[in-house]
């Protein structure tokens, strides 16, 4: 049978398979495959991130011609966006729930008519955007249904009055993921707002929100009772701030503090072992690669590392071989070790970890010749050097949330 025989419904079902770029050139062919290829129904979800270019009057066309009425996800990152495509997405796409606009530029001034931007999205991802104020104003306004939420700085500096900025977090009640990567206008008053507001909050990310010193953090724990999720990394968090916090209420299993320069060995004996269902720890560079020691590995055994899967100790300069093989042994769950650029660590490591561990190590030891990264055992030898790493990442986390869409 030719596949030219093929009934619409089974072209229908194998175009499925394909990508935008595959769809446009199918639809080539001839007239009919052009018109199962354009399929509202094919263009459910859909992503022109790698079409930036596109210039705005055919990126509306392609909008109404493909994805009317069934479009349900788009990422529009990287475009530069005007009221217009906006006003075409709230007038023909009603089941348009996920936008992704990261690192999308907004042109012209938007007004406060509710056909300028959609208002009942799930998950909106506006990171590293930039453009006219008067956009990100009127997205403030358009945030109660959200439940998954990547900012900018933008979105802060266009409000200019702190009971604008409040307004905001009273708006978010229903967000479960919050991500505020590179927000430096982020302060821990809006932290604050986070944790009066935000009560169902599963996971925050502040990364590299540089006015974050942790004021905050002990009511965010005790009144955000379901987060998981937490990464602080490039935060100006200290030890009075963790130590504050009763870490022992919470039933967070994702933590990253890389890069916290003023946390030291007191801060992380005392916040770790009270951590009781760590699964994922990041803690590259903390303290400027001092805050690691012997003595925290140690406290941390001293209760059950039982659900501890991915731990990244990379540029720490005071870990020893002998108690991170303890601290294996006492892991069993243990699945993926990073220890880039760790000073006192060799490749001795390797024959102090248990032979039934399942511990994937990534490892640059000086003492190899080419450098490289070390690995569990394989038939072809004790332990062997590889040269790429092996990836891991949060399970809670807004671009995870956005790629099951």
């Amino acid at each position: 049978m030719h596949i030219q025989e093929f009934p619409d419904t089974i072209l229908l079902l194998i175009f499925r398979c394909l990508s935008e770029t595959d769809l446009c050139h199918i639809a080539q062919v001839c007239r009919r495959w052009r018109l199962i290829a354009y399929d509202s129904s094919l263009w459910k979800s859909v992503n022109l991130k790698r079409f930036h270019k596109l210039n705005e009057m055919c990126l509306i066309k392609v909008i109404r011609s493909r994805m009317v009425p069934m479009l349900y996800k788009l990422n529009l990152g990287g475009f530069t966006l005007s009221p217009r495509v906006f006003h075409v997405l709230v007038e023909n796409c009603p089941k348009l729930r996920v936008l992704c606009l990261e690192s999308t530029t907004f042109v012209e001034d938007f007004t406060r008519k509710e056909t300028s931007f959609p208002d009942n999205l799930s998950k909106l991802d506006i990171r590293h955007s930039s453009g006219h104020p008067c956009a990100f104003r009127v997205m403030s306004h358009r945030l109660q249904t959200v439940k998954c939420l990547g900012v900018s700085d933008p979105l802060f500096e266009s409000l200019e009055l702190e009971v604008e900025k409040r307004r905001v977090f009273v708006s978010l009640q229903a967000v479960r993921i919050l991500e505020f990567s590179y927000c430096s206008s982020l302060t821990d008053q809006m932290v604050r707002y986070i944790a009066e507001y935000c009560r169902n909050l599963q996971s925050l990310c502040l990364r590299r929100c540089n006015n974050i010193q942790g004021e905050s953090l002990p009511k965010l724990i005790d009144n955000c009772s379901s987060l998981t999720s937490l990464v602080l990394d490039g935060t100006n968090v200290s030890d009075n701030a963790v130590t504050s916090v009763r870490w022992e209420k919470s039933v967070i299993s994702e933590v990253d503090l890389s890069w916290c320069r003023h946390l030291t060995e007191h801060g992380l004996k005392f916040m770790l072992p009270r951590c009781r269902f760590l699964r994922y720890l990041r803690l590259c560079c903390c303290g400027y690669g001092h805050a690691i020691t012997d003595d925290v590995l140690n406290a941390m055994t001293q209760n059950p590392c039982s659900f501890l899967e991915v731990l990244d100790l990379s540029y720490s300069s005071e870990v020893t071989n002998s108690a991170l093989g303890r601290f294996i042994t006492n892991c069993p769950s243990l699945r993926y070790l990073r220890v880039y650029h760790c000073q006192m660590l060799t490749s001795a490591l390797m024959s102090l970890i248990p032979s039934d561990s399942q511990v994937f190590v990534v490892a640059n030891f000086f003492s190899l010749q080419r450098g490289g990264l070390v690995t569990s055992a394989t038939s072809e030898g004790p332990w062997t050097v590889w040269s790429a790493p092996m990836s891991y990442s949060r399970t809670m986390s807004l671009d995870q949330s956005l790629q099951e869409d």
